[in-house]
């Protein structure tokens, strides 16, 4: 099996929880990142996605130059080991409803699975892919999740 290792993004943006949601958006928009891990003191503390910028500061007529990234980061942030297998990430992404996971060895950042990682994996994997289509090809027109 592979594990969330293989197919991790190896390349992580992070920000000290200071630093205001500007910094935050310009980092992401120069770097094509779709999230910030955000730090204090070397430690991760809490995520940042585009998503938070939208709903937790435009939406309510925020001023990204104010609001600092410790007031609308998520916490506490959940991560996953990367000797772990990508059936548990994506378990764990699910149970959680989030759609990126800090892998850490330890207490070491060592990279970022993300949703878009897993769809990449599997469309890419003959092994997952082809029993989920010939079972999907049984079914009767009707049944199964896809009515």
């Amino acid at each position: 099996m592979t594990t969330v290792s293989e197919i991790m993004s190896k390349e992580v943006a992070s920000l000290e929880s200071k630093e205001t949601a500007a910094t935050a958006a310009k980092k992401m928009a120069e770097g094509g990142f779709g999230c910030l891990l955000v730090t204090h003191g070397g430690k991760v503390v809490g995520i940042v996605t585009e998503r938070d910028l939208v709903r937790k500061i435009l939406a309510k007529n925020g001023d990204p130059n104010e609001i600092r990234l410790q007031n609308i980061m998520s916490q506490p942030v959940i991560t996953i080991n990367p000797s772990f297998q990508i059936v548990d990430a994506s378990k764990l992404m699910s149970e959680k409803k989030i759609r990126r996971l800090p892998v850490m060895d330890k207490e070491l950042l060592v990279g970022i699975i993300t949703t878009t990682d897993i769809a990449r994996y599997l469309a890419k994997s003959k092994s997952y892919v082809d029993p989920l289509i010939n079972a999907m090809a049984r079914q009767a027109p009707g049944e199964g999740p896809y009515k």
